[in-house]
């Protein structure tokens, strides 16, 4: 499977997953060849999205689960901001695994 339909088919069940958990405003970020990410505060993003009042920012991996030190930088720029930053793991045959949410 290419990178592309690999990255379409994690997103759709981020994008479920999300909706079922009263996430709302959904935005994934375009991936292009120039533009990855959305940076803020030295972290990159995928997507942002809303929890009641609350903002989100969310990171979607299929490759790699989150660092100790990437959810401590997380953390950091939750309290910072008062927003919430979520790292979201879509292995193929585990599924959906949110490391660091509320």
């Amino acid at each position: 499977m290419n990178t592309r339909n690999k990255m379409y088919r994690s997103n759709s069940k981020i994008r479920k997953y999300l909706s079922k958990n009263n996430y709302k405003d959904l935005h994934f970020f375009p991936h292009t060849r120039w533009i990855k990410d959305l940076h803020f505060a030295g972290q990159e993003f995928d997507g942002i999205a809303s929890l009641g009042t609350k903002l989100v920012l969310f990171q979607c991996k299929t490759n790699c689960k989150a660092t100790k030190k990437t959810l401590e930088q997380y953390q950091e720029v939750s309290e910072r901001f008062n927003i919430l930053c979520i790292w979201i793991n879509c292995m193929d045959r585990k599924g959906i695994e949110v490391n660091n949410e509320s």
